[in-house]
This record gives structure tokens, C-alpha cells and sequence, in this order.
């Protein structure tokens, strides 16, 4: 049987992946462990109350994904998956396929708006560049694989703009975009940066269809109060989370405690992070359908999403991600744009051109983020020690912030494991032969910042550690500036007393 283009694509997104969720061991953000995977862990057994951060005291953060997250892990755990490293694998390999799904799904149903009016015989081509870009441009596997609530807020906005774009749109399916923007709001509240945006454009360019709005508003409501049930069932009194989380970030500034950056730094980051080749083509595609194609509801989610993010002073590059997977439909409305403006060998020399370098990028992109663990590879750390050192009394020197089970000195009790023990110190100077232990592993690990700051480096390799494994490899950080851009000072590495 021949396998048709749309089958290979889909392939090979399911094994890059499978081999992403593998090796992306960890967290890109602390809120992706501490405000998910440890709030689970107040049901699940291993947290009280005391052990968690100050979100679940002040209650402001949606229960939805951790609810998920206890049911997923007694679902393991029936099965006989108890180790951490497994259960977490499991957990972004659910989120990779389910985010395949979402990515093919609304390919389905938004592919009819890309073929050319002048190119049909190239419409084919337009809808496989379209399909691979939204499945394997380089960031989107990284992103894709995250236990996240960015992540999934994503998956089911593209459900949602998947239902509501289909070519037979029934009352079944308005019903059900509204129910998906509604679990897309619980995974993550500034979604509703882009939902202002999609209910401006229907007011304005869909009014004759109020009924659909309305619809869409009643299941979204009842949504709504689903996830207020599951926050008071979860923080075991009534409550709504949205409410308190804009009581503490926004009207008591809570969130601008954790830093404020200039109105124009998601201008900047739109253009930089995702390369500057891919920015560039971002800031020509959304230009061109504003002039275009302004009355696609798209154009009004992600203008509406950036905008109202600029006026947040508090500001981090995770909270774009969520519109990030639907760049590819204004890629490819660029390319068929350029199509039926332009000379067709000049419009298919530019798409060319700029689609090898797309490719070009993922291919150098994909192989680095697909093999490394997550954010600054701490969890890659804890995950050797783990394996190595299975059933070995392990003693753990760290250095301030360096060490990996417990960062920013709130230890991450998921992935702790019993064997290993702590001892903190403060600079080079005590690491001394006072702090060793007999008859136990012996563990020293420090941050690039410290070795290149602090004097006495030389006590390492004097008491006899040695380098035995860093978060993030020499020929990643070679080729990761690239790509991701990440502060040399930050990668962390460890050390084992020789004998």
C-alpha cells in the first residue's frame, strides 16, 4: 500500500516526539513542576500543604491539570509504573500525542483556506509544507512534549478553532468549540487574551450568527463552573481560582514581584527566540493579514493574545507559546499570498528559499531539543544520579542554587529520591575533607557562575572529585545558540569523589 505524504509526516511527528518526551526529562519552567506535578502530589501522597508553594496557599492557580495529573498516576501505578522518571515520561508522551491529534485535527479542518486562486496544481504542495511545519518545525516538538499549562491550553484551542473552522459546522460542533475554549481556559487563564479577540471578531464580522455566540458562551460557561467545582474540591473549600488570581497578579501586583520587562519585549522575542529566519517570516505573515485577511478570526486571537500580554508588566517567553503552534497557518497564507500576488517562478523561488531554511533549522533545532532534558537540564542530573546510583547511600555537596533536586531551596519531592542525602555549602573554601563521608557516594555539583566567579575552584580537583556529567552537553551548547540561546552560567555540573 502506498503511504501518502500526510501518512509519512504524521510518522515521523510521532517518532520525533516520542524520542523528545524520552529525553525531555524535566521542566521548562518552575511553574510546569511546582504548580502541576507537586499540587498532584498533595493527592497523590507525597506533599501536605506545607510543602507547596505559595500559589496553592493563596489559591490562585486552576486544579484542572493537577486533577489530571493524580488520575493519570494512579492509572500507573495500577499498572506497575512507579518510578518518577517513568511516570513523567509517560506524562509528556500523552501530551505529544494528544498534541498530534489537536495539530492534525485542525490541519483538517483550516487546510481548505490555504490552496492558491491562481496555483491550483500546486495546492497539494502548500497543504504538505503546511502539515509538516505545523508537526516539525524545530520548536514545536519541544513544546509539544511539555506537561505544561501552556502546552495544553494550546491543544485544546486548536480543538476548539478545529470545530469551529470545519467546512459543516453543526450545532454540535459550535457546542463543542465552546466546551474547548473553556478546558483551554482552565489549563490557562491568559488564554482569554485570545478568546477577547475571537469574541471582538464575531461581533463584528459575525453578528448575524448570534445564536452561535451565544451557544458558545453557554458551553464555555458551563465549563467554567466545572472548573470551579474541581479548585473547591481540590483546595477543599469553595473558591474560584480566577478570581484570586487576578486578585494577587494584577490588583495586589504579586506577579510584577517576579520582575517587570519594557511593553516591547514580546516584539523582540516573537523576532529572536524562534530564530530570527522564523521571526522574520512571523512579522511578514501577520502584517500581511492584517492587510489581507483581516477579517479571519486568527489575525484577531493572536493580535488580541500579543497585545493584551504587552500591557501585563510581568512578561516570560513561555507565555507566547500558546499561540506558537499556530503560526504555520500564517506561514503558508504568506506563501499562497506571494503565489497569487507575484510572478509564479519568482513566488516559488521565495517559498523555496524560505522553506529550506525552515527545514534547514529544524533539522540542526530537532536533534538538540529532541535529545536534551528540559529548560537548564537539571532533571537530567537527578535522573543520572538515580540510575547510577540506584541502591548507594549518595551524599550530595551543593553549591548555592546548584543543587538539582532543589534549586531554588524547595526540594522537588517527585523526583527525590530516599538514598540521596544534602550538604549545602556556600563557597569553594569548605569544600573540604570535613564534609566527606565514608562509605558513602560522594557528589559535588556547582554552576557554571561559580566556577567562573568564586576563587579556590581548585579545592575540586585537589580532594580528588571528578567531572563526571553536566545538565547540558559541550557540542549542544556549541550549536544550542542557535536555536535556543542558553546562559552558559546556568549549565550545572557534577562531580564524583574518586578513590
Amino acid at each position: 500500500m502506498k503511504l501518502s505524504i500526510k501518512s509519512i509526516i504524521i510518522f515521523i511527528s510521532v517518532v520525533v516526539f516520542t524520542i523528545t518526551a524520552t529525553n525531555s526529562v524535566g521542566f521548562f519552567h518552575a511553574d510546569e513542576h511546582y504548580q502541576i506535578i507537586e499540587f498532584a502530589g498533595l493527592k497523590a501522597g507525597w506533599n501536605t500543604p506545607e510543602d507547596l508553594v505559595w500559589e496553592y496557599h493563596t489559591k490562585i492557580r486552576p486544579t484542572l491539570q493537577p486533577t489530571i495529573a493524580v488520575g493519570f498516576i494512579s492509572i500507573f501505578k495500577f499498572f506497575g509504573a512507579s518510578d518518577p522518571y517513568t511516570i513523567s515520561f509517560l506524562l509528556r508522551e500523552i501530551t505529544a500525542l494528544l498534541l498530534i491529534f489537536a495539530l492534525v485535527f485542525f490541519f483538517t479542518n483550516t487546510k481548505r483556506f490555504i490552496p492558491s486562486k491562481k496555483e491550483s496544481t500546486n495546492s497539494k504542495l502548500l497543504e504538505a509544507l503546511y502539515l509538516g511545519f505545523l508537526l516539525l518545525i524545530w520548536y514545536i516538538p519541544y513544546l509539544g512534549v511539555r506537561f505544561s499549562s501552556e502546552t495544553w491550553s494550546a491543544i485544546f484551542l486548536l480543538f476548539a478553532m478545529g470545530c469551529f473552522c470545519s467546512e459543516n459546522k453543526s450545532r454540535k460542533k459550535i457546542l463543542l468549540t465552546g466546551l474547548f475554549f473553556g478546558l483551554s481556559f482552565l489549563f490557562r487563564f491568559q488564554i482569554l487574551f485570545a478568546l477577547v479577540g475571537f469574541g471582538m471578531w464575531f461581533l463584528i464580522f459575525n453578528r448575524k450568527n448570534w445564536k452561535e455566540l451565544l451557544q458558545i458562551i453557554g458551553a464555555f460557561s458551563l465549563v467554567f463552573c466545572f472548573g470551579i467545582l474541581i479548585d473547591s474540591i481540590f483546595y477543599n473549600e469553595f473558591t474560584i481560582s480566577v478570581w484570586n488570581y487576578f486578585d494577587q497578579n494584577i490588583l495586589q501586583h504579586k506577579a510584577a514581584e517576579f520582575g517587570e520587562l519594557p511593553w516591547d519585549y514580546y516584539i523582540s522575542s516573537l523576532f529572536h527566540l524562534p530564530t530570527k529566519l522564523i521571526g522574520t517570516l512571523f512579522f511578514l505573515s501577520i502584517t500581511s493579514a492584517i492587510i489581507f485577511r483581516n477579517k479571519a478570526p486568527f489575525i484577531w486571537m493572536i493580535i488580541s493574545f500579543i497585545l493584551l500580554h504587552m500591557l501585563v508588566s510581568h512578561k516570560e517567553e513561555r507565555f507566547l507559546f500558546p499561540i506558537a503552534f499556530f503560526f504555520p497557518l500564517f506561514f503558508i497564507q504568506f506563501f499562497q499570498l506571494l503565489m497569487d500576488s507575484i510572478p509564479r517562478k519568482i513566488a516559488l523561488m521565495l517559498i523555496g528559499l524560505t522553506s529550506l531554511g525552515i527545514v534547514t533549522t529544524s533539522i540542526v533545532g530537532l536533534p538538540i531539543l529532541a535529545s536534551s532534558p528540559a529548560g537548564l537540564g537539571r532533571n537530567g542530573i537527578t535522573r543520572f544520579i538515580h540510575l547510577k546510583y540506584p541502591n548507594k547511600i549518595v551524599n550530595l555537596i551543593a553549591m548555592p542554587y546548584a543543587n538539582p533536586y532543589s534549586p531554588w531551596f524547595r526540594n522537588e519531592k517527585f523526583y527525590l529520591d530516599k538514598n540521596v542525602g544534602f550538604t549545602p555549602i556556600d563557597n569553594f573554601e569548605a569544600l573540604n575533607s570535613s564534609i566527606i563521608k565514608k562509605n558513602e557516594i560522594n557528589l559535588f555539583v556547582t554552576t557554571q557562575f561559580f566556577l567562573e566567579t568564586y576563587p579556590h575552584k581548585e579545592n575540586i580537583q585537589k580532594l580528588g572529585f571528578k567531572l563526571i556529567q553536566q545538565s547540558i552537553p559541550e557540542y549542544q551548547l556549541k550549536m544550542d545558540k542557535y536555536v535556543r540561546g542558553i546562559e552558559d552560567q546556568n549549565i550545572t555540573y557534577l562531580y564524583e569523589l574518586k578513590k
